[in-house]
């Protein structure tokens, strides 16, 4: 499951899905939740893969906002956190 958020006016569900299937990963639900007193949406995807690292780093890389994630595979916190601890050890050189 991913959540995005992101401006009504950049909400496009089929740039979306082709972003989700460029990573070999189908969606199996899509939810759309609009704020009243907010121009943001959140778009919450279930995806048919565990492991879905590789899509959360490709909406990333195309500058989407991703919310929350919720995975049996944590695999982009331990990146993340190996990627910090990495860079904290290059500052204290």
């Amino acid at each position: 499951i991913i959540v995005l958020e992101m401006n009504v006016n950049d909400y496009s569900l089929s740039e979306i899905g082709r972003i989700v299937e460029g990573n070999d990963a189908r969606i199996l639900s899509a939810y759309i939740t609009s704020h009243s007193d907010s121009t943001k949406l959140e778009v919450t995807l279930k995806l048919n893969k565990i492991d879905i690292s590789g899509v959360l780093q490709t909406f990333n890389r195309y500058n989407y906002t991703v919310k929350a994630f919720y995975s049996e595979e944590s695999k982009w916190d331990d990146l993340l956190n190996d990627r910090f601890d990495g860079l904290m050890t290059y500052l204290n050189i």
